[in-house]
């Protein structure tokens, strides 16, 4: 598993779009493919911001959490 990468307002952002567009995207009278991919993308949006982490940030060598002085991330149980 990857080590959190995502600052907080970053999470929060996140969180708050994919929560505004899988609103949109359910509320639409049918689902086409366009609407089935916004879902999918607010899906990763809602879990990125509850889990800060991110793949695409990962394979980016990205990092916008706090931590950046190299220190070992804690477990916390």
């Amino acid at each position: 598993m990857i080590e959190r990468n995502l600052g907080n307002i970053e999470r929060v952002t996140r969180f708050v779009l994919g929560v505004i567009f899988a609103a949109w995207a359910l509320s639409q009278p049918s689902m086409n493919v366009i609407e089935w991919f916004i879902t999918f993308v607010s899906l990763a949006l809602i879990l990125n911001g509850i889990f800060s982490r991110c793949y695409v940030w990962y394979l980016l060598d990205l990092d916008t959490s706090s931590r950046r002085d190299g220190a070992a991330p804690t477990t916390i149980c």
